[in-house]
């Protein structure tokens, strides 16, 4: 029997829009259906920052508790990152397994990192991969204690991310290659993280602040705050 997962958690705006015609206006469902297709120009995205392999996708708000519906709950429009260069380095070293769990890592962390997290239902919608393809895939990270933020258990895996992970393993001596082959990351990836780590580490030995070296090093607050704490964990090994 093949698995088959029904997905109805992703929102477009249209979607959004038409709900608060009918909540919101009181709009008869044929009245708000008129309307929205006489505003279609309204939902066309204009924003030219968004580069090649990129998608604009909405995730429900990291604000909103576990209690709430997805209808109910406050989404934030995000931008993912589906296809990048670096990702054929992973497909032709380990396979499309790999492939997939890299992309998955990847935007995951860009949702978390835009005050947004994503479902697995999202994730079976964005990678096109069934839901229990997808648990073995989180059980796999799991296992490495790697870090994947999605809703409904973020709270209870804590705050720190792949990216820290990954420049964990580099401070105990792994090198690049067999970070690598356990995280399903390519190199280029591998090595962004840690040259990041660097220069964060530089920077709060400078006292900067958080909001200059988010700037300057260009990475999230999020992710700025993993590093620092890692920075001064290492600092305590050291002692």
């Amino acid at each position: 029997m093949n698995d088959m997962y029904v997905i109805k958690s992703g929102m477009t705006k249209e979607q959004m829009f038409r709900l608060r015609l009918i909540n919101g206006f009181n709009f008869a469902p044929i009245v708000a259906d008129a309307i929205v297709d006489l505003s279609k120009e309204f939902f066309q995205n204009e924003n030219s920052g968004i580069c090649n392999g990129q998608i604009l996708y909405l995730a429900i708000s990291d604000a909103e508790g576990p209690g709430k519906s997805i209808l109910e709950s406050k989404h934030v429009e995000v931008v993912l990152t589906l296809d990048a260069p670096e990702d054929m380095d992973v497909y032709e070293k380990f396979g499309l397994s790999a492939y997939r769990q890299h992309i998955l890592l990847r935007i995951t962390q860009e949702t978390r990192d835009q005050n947004a997290l994503l479902t697995i239902k999202d994730l079976v919608k964005l990678l096109k991969s069934s839901y229990s393809t997808l648990k073995r895939d989180l059980k796999y990270f799991r296992e490495r204690e790697i870090y994947v933020p999605l809703r409904g258990i973020i709270k209870d895996i804590g705050p720190s991310s792949h990216k820290s992970k990954i420049v964990e393993l580099y401070l105990k001596g792994y090198t690049p290659t067999e970070i690598q082959r356990s995280t399903r990351h390519s190199l280029q990836s591998i090595e962004r993280y840690i040259k990041d780590f660097s220069r964060v580490s530089i920077l709060t030995k400078k006292e900067e602040s958080l909001d200059n070296i988010r700037l300057i090093v260009g990475i999230s607050e999020h992710l700025v705050k993993e590093y620092q704490e890692l920075f001064h964990e290492i600092q305590g090994w050291r002692s």
